[in-house]
Formats: C-alpha cells, structure tokens, sequence
C-alpha cells in the first residue's frame, strides 16, 4: 500500500516551473525510506514525506545533505519570507565551545526563482577560531512526478560531467547544473574550507540551474505592480501570504508564452488545469484581470477540435488538464493522455469568466479576440444539454467516463467515492451535478449577454436553453429531508436525486439559477452544524453514513470551496451569513501559519482549539490563496 506524503508538514518554496521540498527539519536528504534517493516506498516508510528540487514534473536533485566537520546540523527553525526563500537554521552539536551552549550555528538560505535555486550557507561561532570544512553531498534521481506519488523512486544517476566548478545531470531534454566554482569536490561533493571565529563567519555559496525543453509549462511573465489596500492583523497576513504563494504558482505554455496562469497547485498540480485555474482566475478578478485575460487565452489554445473518447475531447471543449506526457497512476487505474478534457465543468466555467471580464470593461481586446472560441464553447454547452436530454437526463449537463481508463468523477469533487446517498451507496453515471447546471445557466445568459453586445449571432438559443435548464434544474434537483428543502448534489444516471446535502449548493448562488426563497434556503442550510464545521464547509453532511472527517471530499473542508460559498453569499446579499463563513476560514488559516491549504480535516471548532490537518493537503494551491480575496472582500476590504 503506498501511503501518501504528509506534505502538511513539510516546507515548500515555488516559482514555477520550480519548487523546492524540505522536510519538518529543513532537510533535503532523500526520502524516509532511509535510502536517501532510492529505493520503493511502503506503508512503513517513504510515504511519510519526500523531498526535492522539483522542475516542471521532474523531481531532479534529490539529495543535499550538509555537515560542519562530518556532524550534520540539528534542526532548530525554517522561516519562510516573500520571493520564494526558505531559510533552515540549526545548531551543530557535535562541535563542543567552552560551556554547555551550542557554539556553532549553520544558517542555510534557499532562494527559489523559476529554472534556478541558490543557497547560501553561513556558519557562525561563539569559539576564537574554528578550522572549519562544510560539505554538501548532492544526488539527482530525475523521477518523474507520477512516480512519486506512487512511491517509486530511481537510483541516483551519475553526473555527466563534473570539473572544479560544476556539475551536470542530464536525461533526455532535462539538465541539473551545480555550480560552486572551485569547491567541487569528486563523489558529487561540495566542499568549503575556512576559519570562522566570534563575529566573523564563514559563508559560501552554490547553485543550481534547471531546465527541460521538453516541458509544456514555462515560467510567466512577472505580474504588474498591484495596488491594494493593506489590511492589519491576521487578514492582513493572509493576504500578503496568499499574493506571494500566486506570484511563485503563475505559469505559462509553450504554445501561448504570454498568457499567463496559476498552475493548480504544488507538488502534484504544477500545470494548467482547466477547472482550478478558472476558478482561481475568477476569484482574483477583483484583483488581477490581466490573470483572467491569460488564463482564457491559454485555456483557448488547446480548445478541443474533435471527438475523442480516450482523452474525453470533443469539439469546442475546454481541457482539465494539461502535461508533457501521458499520466499513468496504477493505483488509481488511471491513465490520462497529455491532453485531457476529462471536466464537465471547465467549459461552463470558461464562458463564465470570460463574460464577468466583458462585465468588468478592463480588456475589451481580449474578449473580443476571444469570442470565435466562446461560439464554439457554447455550441459544447448546447450539444452537452441535449446529450443529457438523450440521456434521460433532462437536458442537464453530465458526464461519465467511457474510456476505462479516465477519472470516474468529472466535477471537482473527483474522487472516486464523492458521490454517494445518505446511506452511503456510490451513485451510478451518467451523473448530473447540480454546481453545474449553475455554471451552465450563468454561463449561457452571460454569453447571450456577451453576443448580443458585441454582435455575434446565437444569443437566442442561449437564453432559450437557459430558461428551460432553471425550470428543469426546479424540477428536479430540490429534494428535501426533516431540515426542509435543499438541491441535491447531483442526479444519478436513473435520474435519482443524491439525498444528502453537500457543500455543492454553494456554488448555486450567484449563478442565477436560483430564485431569492431558494438562496435563502441554501444560505441556511450552509451554516446549519451539518455542513459548517465552524472553520469552514464540510463537503458532505455530517449526518451522511459516508461522512469522515479525514475523507479527501466527504467531509473535509476545502478553502476555495468555502470561499466560493462566500462569493456567492456576497453576490446574493447575505452579507452577514458570507462573514460568518469567512471569519471561520480566517480562523483556520491562524492554524496553518496564516496560509490556506488545498483542504483540512473537517474536525469541528467545537472538537478541538485550532483547525486539523488533511496529511496529504497540497501548498499552495492556487484556489485556495486566491480565496484570500475573497474572504477580505466578505470582511469589507475593497479592491
């Protein structure tokens, strides 16, 4: 069984391409199988944590392991600051001073920038003088991420060349370059030599380089200079986290270099996904329009052409998500083409912001440019309404996976079990998701709104399919148990309504698909104690028999699907339920070191004094800093 890394507490630096991975101590010395870089994880061991210089969805150096005389360092702190920089401080105990206080302290600085990291190292001592020789052990496995989650990782490889002043690995279209001009040493060491005494310390320097020409992903251009107001206290360190954790995640692509994006999220997500960087561009559209213009314009280059089941394509479609090569995880019987459109909900969501950017009035050139791509998107949205009208189910938008071998769910709560009743049993596809059938809604009458504007033809149809979806959407989906009425979180391919409420509905306000008594009565029912954790939203009700705290999306609380709940409180007039909501993910982010995860445990406020977390939660996820934003907006900061 391979169990997962527990990336909660680990220490992560980005700037993509590249990140950097250190363990609880600051360390970056192999993985806790205990055989550095090689070797297979298992449920005893390596799945614990990893760590690495990570490049696009290549881990390449894998060891870097410094000592001061032959002792290693004993942790003592990692401190984080903006601009991707990771300073490890620890004290060497081996060497003794004149009492029993430590006597010597090694401080090493890692400043992560895309394609490059350097790191500096500074000993200082309390001594007259220390002959001092500091070494670094390097290694380079070059395992592809994939692989890793897994647990499988390479033996070291050996380098290619190696001088004085460097050393280089290289595979394929992948090259590490080590560089410390004089102090490379053979056995792919680093070594310094010197004398530090009391106020005059030793330091040194090395860095590496990365590159992959083979990769789909390069660094973006860097952001404009933004302008915001300075919030004071927690929201104020959130917000300062949360922009510098986006600036480290904006990426571009090959095929459209100067349209940047967030990558989803580190360390498995660092790509353009269709869903999370939508949803994280519309969060920050306040904020960074320029984000929303690129993501639209990258998003547009790889809009599907044709019909094909094994990548889920068809024509006018936008992608889930986007690699170098095909993603074959054995674990989880998948195996997705570079490609994939494998998301019922990316083309919604993509005319959805394109028409809050024409409602925005900031780049009238990139709607208009992009507007023969939203007539093929919305040619997919009608075809995909009256596909699941031949599917018996009611001209709603669905999905089901018909590969084999792709994702079995294709909203964002894609794992394998997020569907399921009351009691528990999965639901059976084709499956209609009711967050959806909101995109869907809002998404037609914005680009009916958008055509009509600009001139285009086919806003009709638009409006048309729109009404019938509402009265449908009424029809249907409203279920209701002893708490009253609510929308289920999805029909099921007999047209079954799921008979538990989940934190789904929170996307339905805002959308309009939703008259005022009925927001009203998702407003109550996101803050009724089965769905608010006090932190946040559980994903599924507390009185499901599938809810567990620890379960990835039935019952976790996820930041961004919170702060989507927020944005649409906002947007309804609920104001004060919105606050509600995001005084409690501020709250939570006090737990992590006022910084947003992925997801956390949904272990309730009322359980324990701070907020618990998911092992396995990826930092930072693009959606979940982006709901910084939002969250400041629900506390009355404009932007």
């Amino acid at each position: 069984m391979t169990v997962q890394p527990a990336l909660h507490r680990q220490h992560c630096s980005v700037a993509a391409p590249t990140q950097l991975w250190l363990d609880a101590d600051g360390r970056l010395a192999g993985d806790a199988s205990g055989e550095s870089a090689a070797g297979t994880a298992t449920a005893t061991g390596a799945g614990d944590w990893f760590t690495g210089l990570l490049h696009g969805d290549t881990r390449m150096l894998c060891r870097a392991e410094v000592t001061v005389n032959g002792f290693a360092p004993e942790p003592a702190t990692v401190e984080a600051s903006p601009g991707g920089v990771l300073r490890v401080r620890g004290l060497v105990r081996g060497i003794e001073g004149p009492t029993e206080d430590p006597a010597v302290e090694l401080v090493q600085t890692w400043t992560v920038t895309p394609g490059a990291v350097r790191v500096s190292l500074r000993l200082s001592t309390s001594l007259e003088a220390l002959d001092a020789e500091v070494e670094v052990r390097l290694a380079a496995d070059f395992t592809d991420m994939a692989a890793i989650r897994l647990g499988r990782y390479r033996e070291p490889l050996q380098p290619a060349a190696a001088d004085d002043s460097s050393l280089r690995w290289s595979e394929g279209g992948k090259t590490l370059t080590v560089s410390a001009p004089g102090r490379v040493s053979r056995g792919e060491r680093l070594i310094w030599r010197g004398t530090a005494g009391r106020g005059r310390p030793l330091e040194a320097e090395w860095q590496a380089v990365l590159a992959d020409t083979e990769d789909i992903v390069v660094a973006a251009p860097p952001p404009a200079r933004r302008v915001r107001t300075e919030p004071e206290g927690d929201l104020g360190l959130l917000l300062d986290n949360a922009l510098d954790e986006l600036d480290g995640l904006r990426l571009a692509t090959r095929k459209a270099p100067e349209a940047p994006f967030l990558a989803a999220g580190a360390p498995w997500y660092f790509t353009l996904f269709g869903r999370d960087s939508l949803w994280a561009a519309r969060l920050l559209l306040p904020f960074d329009a320029a984000l929303a213009a690129g993501t639209l314009r990258a998003l547009a280059a790889y809009q599907g052409t044709k019909t094909d089941p094994a990548a889920a394509e068809e024509p006018g479609k936008i992608l889930h998500e986007l690699r170098a090569k095909e993603l074959v995880l054995e674990s989880q019987a998948l195996r997705l083409p570079p490609v994939y459109f494998g998301a019922v909900d990316s083309t919604p969501l993509w005319l959805c912001l394109l028409g809050e950017l024409g409602r925005a009035g900031t780049d009238d050139a990139a709607v208009r440019a992009l507007l023969p791509n939203a007539a093929r998107a919305a040619q997919w949205l009608l075809a995909a309404g009256m596909a699941g009208a031949d599917s018996g189910n009611g001209g709603f938008l669905s999905y089901q996976d018909t590969s084999g071998h792709g994702l079995s769910n294709q909203g964002w709560k894609d794992s394998r079990d997020a569907m399921q009743f009351r009691d528990g049993r999965q639901a059976d596809g084709p499956i209609a998701l009711s967050e959806v059938q909101g995109y869907a809604y809002q998404a037609a009458v914005g680009t009916a709104e958008l055509f009509d504007s600009y001139g285009e033809p086919g806003a009709q149809e638009l409006r048309d399919f729109a009404e019938a979806l509402k009265h449908n959407f009424r029809e249907r989906f409203w279920v209701q148990d002893d708490g009253g009425r609510f929308p289920a979180m999805a029909l099921d391919g007999h047209g079954e309504p799921l008979d538990i409420p989940g934190s789904n509905m929170g996307h339905l306000l805002g959308t309009g698909i939703l008259d005022a008594a009925e927001a009203r009565l998702v407003a109550d029912r996101l803050l009724s104690p089965e769905l608010f954790s006090g932190y946040g939203l559980h994903t599924l009700s507390r009185r499901a028999a599938g809810f567990w705290p620890f379960s990835y999306h039935c019952g976790s609380v996820w930041s961004h699907d919170t702060a989507i709940a927020i944005r649409g409180l906002l947007s309804e007039g609920f104001t004060a339920e919105a606050r509600v909501l995001a005084e409690g993910l501020l709250s939570a982010a006090g737990s992590f070191g006022h910084r947003l995860p992925e997801l956390f445990a949904g272990v309730t406020a009322a359980e324990s004094g701070r907020a618990v977390p998911y092992p396995a939660s990826c930092h930072p996820q693009a959606w979940s800093s982006a709901s910084a934003v939002v969250l400041a907006q629900a506390l009355g900061v404009a932007f």
